[in-house]
């Protein structure tokens, strides 16, 4: 403990992009830090120690060697970190990479140790010979585990996945909810007409954008559409590059990463095409903001909390067609969201009442 709380240490990794560190951000604003003190490590400073700041201006922010550089000066490197200080948990967000962010704290007997995975991976996944060898080790050091969906949990413990609390990746749901009004006025803010298909994410292999992109081609011959790309990654300028040849350019606006609220409820069809997902936060957040949502196969059903997703096949005429479909918008989602604990509001106390249980267990 430090100044009478209880010392705990989120492994977060690369905080630059994807939905970890938002999700985490999520429940740390909301979390009893009267009794619970959070720091941090990632491997590298971004703007995530800002906000983690402000959040609690005790907390600090370590920085590590990549595990998937170099595991064992990273091991070392966070050995040194939790040797240095009293902490009674270690939270490990790397899914996989967790074989070795808890075999450091293993060997300096922290007590608690969760594995926690945020992502699914199959065989056309990025590293996916990584991964495989890594799966069987990630929660071998793990006295607790946690996943953001069952679909994960199976997919990365296996066997093990009955043991495995579900902490939702909650969203400040409120944010997102929208009405007719909110439309209206977010494309006039944005300066969007006609249909808009809208992307959130990374702009990597797994996301799967020049498949949409070609699809959004077919679909958008003679349309008055837009396709609304917001995220950034190192697929950014294959993108730029595949508009061209497609001769989409002027429909296709790429927008760097941005708080998306806006742009979902300017919106009109959101799409997640990707090759693997662990759950897929950005179609909840999508469905909050009552949008018709096209996902492919590998987004677990899970992600469908309204009934309202269109699972379509690997096909892009498939998609095209069900891109130029009527696109109504429902704005009754509130409910649905609540019901499958992902408002943040409602949700905040899990992470730390599953904390103390731990903590408990072990005493």
């Amino acid at each position: 403990m430090q100044d009478g709380r209880i010392n705990v240490l989120q492994i977060v990794g690369n905080a630059r992009l994807g939905g970890v560190a938002s999700c985490l951000l999520n429940y740390y604003r909301r979390a009893d830090l009267t009794h619970f003190r959070f720091d941090f490590v990632t491997y590298a400073p971004t703007d995530f120690d800002e906000k983690v700041k402000a959040v609690d201006s005790q907390a600090r922010v370590y920085y590590i060697s990549p595990f998937q550089k170099n595991f064992l000066k990273g091991i070392f490197d966070l050995e040194k970190v939790c040797g240095q200080n009293d902490y009674s948990i270690v939270h490990s967000h790397l899914t996989t990479l967790s074989a070795f962010s808890l075999t450091a704290a293993a060997h300096t007997n922290v007590p608690v140790r969760i594995c926690h995975v945020h992502s699914a991976f199959n065989k056309n996944s990025e590293h996916y010979l990584a991964k495989s060898f890594l799966r069987p080790f990630a929660a071998e050091h793990a006295t607790h585990l946690m996943a953001c969906s069952r679909h994960a949990a199976e997919n990365i413990f296996g066997r093990r996945a009955k043991e495995t609390y579900i902490l939702p990746d909650a969203i400040e749901a409120e944010r997102f909810y929208s009405d007719e009004g909110k439309y209206a006025e977010a494309r006039r803010n944005l300066g969007l007409k006609g249909k808009v298909v809208l992307f959130v994410g990374r702009f990597v292999y797994q996301k799967n954008i020049p498949f949409l992109m070609r699809a959004f081609s077919k679909a958008a011959e003679g349309e008055d559409m837009t396709l609304v790309l917001l995220g950034d990654g190192k697929e950014r300028h294959n993108i730029i590059s595949l508009a061209g040849e497609l001769n989409i350019r002027d429909k296709v606006k790429i927008v760097p990463p941005a708080d998306p609220a806006e742009w979902y409820k300017a919106a009109d069809v959101f799409c997640m095409p990707s090759r693997y997902e662990g759950l897929g936060m950005a179609a909840i957040e999508a469905q909050a903001a009552g949008l018709k949502c096209l996902v492919s196969g590998a987004v677990p059903k899970e992600a469908d909390v309204t009934g309202k997703c269109v699972y379509l096949p690997d096909d892009e005429d498939a998609w095209a067609e069900e891109l130029k479909a009527p696109a109504p918008h429902f704005y009754d989602s509130r409910e649905s969201i609540i019901s499958s604990h992902y408002d943040i509001a409602h949700e905040a106390h899990r992470l730390t009442d599953f904390y103390e249980k731990a903590l408990a267990e072990k005493r």
